[in-house]
């Protein structure tokens, strides 16, 4: 399974299982999201424990979600070092907040 879609309070978690978010995943990503927005809580948390690479493709399917639920909280939980440097030069780390891991994302918003 590519995605795993967990419930959690007033939170969504999205856990990409791929070691690689690319134009082969990005799809797929956004047909998930697509399905799944009218249900997504307040806070999406994107788990991207599993990634080890991300291409403009993954970046635009994560951008894609940020527009596409603008009243949404967005957070990415435990990117890897080439992700979060990604994020850092795209200057996407000031939109969507990282963090070590999915309870550090929580609780940022209690």
């Amino acid at each position: 399974m590519q995605f795993e879609i967990i419930e959690k309070g007033q939170y969504t978690v999205i856990q990409v299982n791929e070691a690689r978010f690319d134009a082969r995943l990005a799809p797929s990503f956004r047909e998930e999201l697509e399905k799944i927005k009218g249900n997504i809580r307040e806070h999406l948390v994107l788990d991207l424990s599993a990634v080890r690479f991300m291409d403009s493709s993954g970046l635009g399917a994560v951008m894609g979600a940020y527009k596409m639920l603008r009243n949404t909280k967005i957070s990415i939980v435990n990117p890897q070092k080439p992700i979060v440097d990604l994020l850092k030069l795209t200057r996407m780390d000031k939109l969507i907040l990282s963090h070590p891991t999915i309870e550090a994302a929580l609780t940022t918003t209690a």
